[in-house]
């Protein structure tokens, strides 16, 4: 179905029978886009999707399908590293978007936003307060318009124990986290002294996932970024994420969304920290791996 439903698009095809021919056609052919079964003969999806990823020099978009549709198979394919995650039978036009939107995405890091070996990225301007506001309206309406997924999330730096370092002092880590994660057409806001406000447009359930799971778990890491340097010989930190989705039946308006991600954020929180709650039919929370 699939190979019928792109080339009637207008893509190029190239099929492979099992995992280890994935790896090895990759390898011939350095396609633009895979698309993975999770269940496939000698080696199995998540395996080759993590070896996809770790030998692409730059953003190698990968989609993976299954039958297994569950929330729990989902976040084990967006772990594994795919960008999106599609359960089957799947409808011909949404397999069709879905994949012009991780096209576009890998149309962006080509241009330079933020694929590997471009350099330092250019500054984010920051937004006054009224004219976030107003961005934020806009890419609201316009998901309404075209029925295109909107993703929102809240990112904030968990308070530690005694001794530990205050949050206002660990946000300028986060922030340089949040920028090496998202696009140009994402926005950016800071919320507090703890932390932002994300808005990442065009983006379904399992690519906001994605962007959640890399920034927690790079915050993790020991902080190495220039504008943490009194910390740069600790060890990393957590953050609790919030995560609200559009379309979605409990999101009718913009200040849903909000209202949502800070439920889902709250949430997060009460569990002690370094969690991520997902808020889409109901709260899913999760630890993200390392």
């Amino acid at each position: 179905m699939a190979r019928a439903v792109l080339t009637e698009a207008g893509f190029a095809v190239v099929e492979a029978t099992d995992g280890q021919q994935v790896l090895e056609l990759y390898n011939r052919e350095r396609p633009a886009l895979v698309m993975l079964d999770v269940v496939m003969p000698k080696i199995g999806g998540l395996e080759v999707c993590r070896i996809l990823k770790a030998k692409a020099s730059g953003f190698l978009p990968v989609l993976m399908v299954s039958t297994r549709n569950s929330v729990n198979a989902r976040v084990e394919g967006l772990r594994s590293g795919a960008d999106d995650y599609l359960g089957k039978p799947y409808n011909p036009e949404e397999l069709r978007a879905r994949i012009d939107v991780l096209l576009r995405t890998r149309a962006q890091f080509s241009l330079g936003d933020g694929a590997e070996g471009d350099g330092p990225r250019a500054r984010r301007v920051e937004l006054a307060p009224e004219e976030f506001r107003r961005r934020l309206q806009e890419e609201f309406e316009r998901a309404e318009r075209y029925s295109d997924p909107l993703a929102c999330l809240r990112v904030e730096v968990d308070e530690g124990g005694e001794g530990a370092r205050p949050a206002v002092e660990l946000t300028p880590a986060l922030h340089a986290i949040i920028e090496g994660n998202v696009r140009k057409i994402d926005l950016v806001q800071r919320t507090d002294d703890r932390g932002f406000l994300l808005i990442l447009p065009n983006t379904h359930f399992p690519g906001a996932l994605t962007v959640a799971e890399r920034v927690a778990r790079e915050a993790r890491r020991p902080l190495l970024h220039p504008s943490s340097a009194r910390a740069a010989a600790a060890g990393g930190f957590s953050v609790s994420i919030g995560v609200s989705f559009y379309p979605n039946k409990d999101t009718r308006s913009l200040q849903d969304l909000l209202d949502l991600v800070d439920a889902a954020l709250e949430r997060a929180r009460r569990e002690s920290g370094g969690k991520i709650c997902l808020f889409q039919h109901q709260g899913y929370l999760y630890s993200p791996d390392d």
